[in-house]
């Protein structure tokens, strides 16, 4: 039986910053290197995933590779980069996860002292945007990359 519907549309902006014990460099390296040590589990699409992986470059994917069962996802598309600054994708929300809507993620770094790092995450979202896909979104950004996340992973290094 088919549900077809009107869905209403709207944007949202949703706006984390975290404060990272160590200095730009090796937040960015870590972010762009390692990214398969540092990303949650739990944030995995595919039951059956070979994790996270990042091509670095204007053009590249963010996705998630396939496992022996086939199963992948592109989580984005890399519009902007520049290395230990920022780093922009563009994402497609699809309706199993809030959507349907349109994302683009920015990820800027500020160096606070030479010895920490500030990043600041921009969500923008146009679409099919609820206050339960806001919620989702600003947590879920801030248990990805925040404590749990980045954030642990590069202060545990030594």
């Amino acid at each position: 039986m088919s549900e077809s519907k009107i869905l209403s549309t709207g944007a949202a902006n949703v706006v984390v910053e975290i404060e990272i014990d160590a200095p730009v460099s090796k937040t960015w390296n870590a972010m762009i290197q390692d990214i398969g040590q540092w990303w949650r589990q739990d944030f995995l699409i595919c039951e059956n995933s070979a994790g996270m992986t990042l091509d670095p470059r204007v053009g590249g994917l963010l996705f998630e590779r396939a496992g022996d069962d086939g199963c992948g996802f592109a989580w984005g598309n890399i519009i902007s980069f520049q290395p230990n600054s920022h780093l922009a994708y563009v994402a497609q929300i699809v309706p199993p996860f809030g959507g349907p809507a349109q994302s683009v993620v920015q990820l800027a770094f500020e160096s606070l002292d030479g010895d920490r790092t500030k990043l600041i995450l921009t969500d923008s979202i146009i679409g099919h945007v609820t206050d339960d896909l806001f919620s989702c979104l600003e947590d879920g950004w801030k248990m990805l990359y925040a404590d749990g996340g980045l954030k642990t992973y590069v202060e545990s290094l030594e």
